[in-house]
């Protein structure tokens, strides 16, 4: 009995390592997958990996409105930097200044129009207590542009237009609008980068776009943000009437 077990052993032994020498790197396909058998120390199979990315341009906006009314303006928050301050007729400097005051929280909130603020509470009003009026909004623009490829010169662009329909009757101006972009930028490419934009009545404000970003070779590394702040400056030019203003902020691929 044991010398049949020993024998039937050998004989399987022998089936199995012939069926092994005629099967050695050999190919072949069960459904959909594939397998190699190999009698070498490495076997390898191959997978074919095919990814489509396409190009795609995006905005987000989190504020799409600004209601601004001097029946009631709202008196500025220093902490948030939005809202309606006073401008001391002392001041003789630009918007652009005005903007640095702002983020340094020197500026006097004021909820008049014409501004007017008892600062010292003494119930006199001097030079310094009354004067003009300039108002922010601030919003987050997230942006996403995609375009680029070695060795090109793609890449993309963000620009501003202002389009203002005048109130019927009116032939001045709304004081002095602006824009402040605070732009988070490419790490890479070459940049040409205009974050101060002022609007000037019947110069800059009938839709013509208004360049603030254009990046080239280089795509923006995902979503960025940008920090917009508006301002209207009512430095005395301003006439009454209702102005309706259509604010586009652009991306394009280039």
């Amino acid at each position: 009995m044991k010398r049949m077990t020993i024998a039937a052993l050998a004989l399987l032994g022998l089936a199995v390592a012939g069926w092994g020498l005629a099967s050695c790197d050999v190919p072949f396909h069960q459904g959909d997958g594939q397998s190699w058998i190999s009698c070498q120390h490495q076997v390898l199979l191959n997978e074919n990996v095919e990814l489509t990315i396409p190009k795609r341009l995006a905005l987000h906006l989190t504020e799409t409105e600004w209601n601004l009314d001097l029946n009631d303006p709202p008196a500025g928050d220093v902490q948030a930097g939005e809202g309606c301050f006073l401008v001391p007729k002392t001041f003789s400097g630009t918007p652009q200044d005005l903007l640095a005051m702002l983020e340094n929280g020197e500026l006097t909130p004021a909820d008049t129009y014409p501004a007017i603020v008892d600062i010292d509470g003494d119930g006199q009003i001097s030079n310094s207590e009354k004067g003009t009026l300039v108002c922010f909004n601030k919003k987050v623009l997230q942006k996403f542009c995609n375009n680029w490829q070695t060795g090109t010169n793609y890449g993309c662009e963000f620009d501003l237009k202002v389009n203002m329909v005048m109130p019927a009757g009116v032939t001045g101006g709304y004081g002095r609008l602006f824009f402040y972009d605070e732009a988070t930028l490419p790490p890479v490419g070459q940049v040409a980068y205009n974050p101060f934009i002022e609007i000037t009545p019947g110069q800059n404000d009938e839709g013509s776009p208004i360049e603030v970003l254009k990046v080239r070779g280089a795509r923006f590394p995902g979503w960025l943000d940008d920090f917009i702040t508006e301002g209207f400056w009512f430095d005395g030019s301003e006439l009454p009437g209702t102005y309706q203003f259509n604010v586009v902020f652009m991306l394009s691929a280039i």
